[in-house]
């Protein structure tokens, strides 16, 4: 059965295969969790095939066998993981956390669609971003796709006078309210289901103690009922947003989001990855030839106050720096959903 530790390193794996974090920024985050590990050892970690269940070992001479332990991630992601660590780029040399490069891996190449590496011409001391496909030439100067990226990041900023921020505030805290009412509902049935497991196991234990049922049953379903119960565990440890906090919260997202250019230039590295994956979760596409950037999603609250902000100051000309008009705009507003109370 896999222990706590080892459902954090589980989470590690999500952390690589979905936010794409370097391994400086895993290994940081892993030590907020009470796990210590050097950079190298994050690496080796997510190249062993041992946590997808299987072994290899020189001893057997190069061959990979199914192991007799429990799988901490599935082999599908296990290889997707992997398939990241490998895009390598040849010719110059990588340094991890650059923060001279934060958009690398999150630009994508608008025509063939791979990720932009980050590299430096030491002789100029300038650094580029560079598509790795063959023939493809998309190479541009990091300092521009930077200064591009923080026009970007201005047409979601909050820049509104106090009153409107006021009003803001309140439907953040209403649109908050109104999520939650099914995540507390939620939580309840976890909590009752995690219960009833618990006592299925404590009986079974007791009849195995009475002798009325043979240890081969007793194993099995108390395997299975742990199984269940790590899934329950799981799903009621997803992170959620205490009501108490809900106020600091609010307040740290609003200046965040006044600032947001300013934010992400004044950040280090690891910052600037996370604010750009948490407004384009998907990156951005950058095509060379046009020099214009798309991007096929924008965080739905991000998106919101992107349109908000036009319709307040009455300037509906959508998002040209993403080549997204304001019909465009408004309609993908619609689409999510997104209520207003103002």
């Amino acid at each position: 059965m896999i222990n706590a530790k080892g459902k954090i390193l589980r989470q590690a794996f999500l952390w690589k295969s979905q936010e794409n974090l370097s391994c400086e920024a895993i290994r940081q985050r892993l030590a907020s969790n009470g796990i210590a590990l050097c950079h190298q050892r994050v690496g080796k970690i997510f190249r062993n095939p041992f946590y997808c269940g299987v072994i290899s070992h020189n001893m057997l001479d190069g061959a990979v066998i199914a192991g007799n332990h429990e799988a901490l991630v599935p082999q599908e992601l296990f290889l997707r993981v992997n398939g990241i660590m490998a895009e390598t780029t040849h010719g110059y040399t990588i340094k991890e956390e650059n923060d001279h490069i934060p958009l690398k891996r999150f630009l994508r190449c608008g025509k063939c669609g791979q990720l932009l590496r980050g590299y430096i011409v030491k002789k100029k001391n300038i650094h580029y971003y560079k598509c790795s496909t063959v023939g493809c030439c998309t190479n541009r100067n990091a300092n521009a796709l930077h200064q591009r990226f923080a026009e970007i990041l201005d047409w979601f900023a909050l820049d509104f006078p106090n009153d409107a921020l006021h009003l803001i505030k309140q439907q953040a805290i209403a649109t908050f309210n109104q999520c939650c009412l099914g995540y507390m509902d939620q939580r309840v049935v976890l909590q009752q289901k995690l219960a009833e497991l618990q006592k299925k196991i404590e009986r079974l234990e007791e009849r195995l103690m009475a002798e009325d049922i043979p240890s081969e049953l007793y194993y099995k379903y108390v395997a299975k009922y742990n199984e269940e119960k790590e899934e329950v565990e799981t799903e009621f440890s997803k992170p959620g947003l205490e009501m108490s906090n809900l106020d600091s919260c609010i307040n740290t997202a609003m200046d965040l989001a006044i600032n947001l250019p300013k934010k992400w230039l004044a950040g280090d590295y690891c910052t600037k990855q996370r604010l750009q994956n948490l407004i384009f979760p998907e990156g951005i596409s950058y095509n060379r030839e046009t020099d214009q950037c798309r991007t096929p999603r924008i965080n739905s609250m991000f998106l919101y106050l992107a349109y908000l902000k036009q319709v307040t100051l009455k300037t509906k000309r959508g998002i040209p720096a993403l080549e997204l008009n304001y019909a465009s705009l408004a309609l993908s507003v619609a689409r999510r959903g997104i209520s207003i109370y103002l």
